[in-house]
């Protein structure tokens, strides 16, 4: 059984990469609301804090978003980051995204509403 809360859409676009260190680029292969996963052959260690760039083709002006974020997990053809911080541009961005692909928006509302009562309860 899964333990994913958010629903994945599969997305083929380029992003950005930028550690402390280091810049690259590779391919999304997945995206959710919380977390992508990219096609790359580079690799940072897990737990690394990174900044993630997709740029948006097709429209004038191109829409960029932006995400910081973690490396969630490492495998052979890629690596999973979970994001920390989202503007809300980017955020409004990600959620058409998500909910164009996933043919359910009513589904992708629910998911961040339960995802935000989550985060408020462990507050209390």
């Amino acid at each position: 059984m899964s333990t994913r809360k958010f629903s994945r859409v599969f997305f083929n676009v380029e992003a950005t990469i930028r550690s402390a260190e280091r810049r690259f680029q590779g391919v999304v292969e997945n995206l959710s609301m919380t977390g992508m996963f990219l096609v790359t052959g580079e690799r940072l260690a897990e737990g690394e804090e990174v900044e993630i760039s997709i740029v948006l083709t097709g429209s004038l002006p191109e829409i960029k978003i932006n995400f910081s974020g973690k490396v969630a997990r490492i495998v052979e053809n890629g690596m999973a980051f979970v994001f920390d911080k989202i503007d809300l541009d980017s955020y409004m961005h990600l959620k058409n995204i998500v909910a164009y692909n996933i043919d359910d928006s009513d589904k992708v509302m629910e998911e961040i509403c339960h995802s935000i009562d989550e985060k408020l309860a462990q507050e209390k």
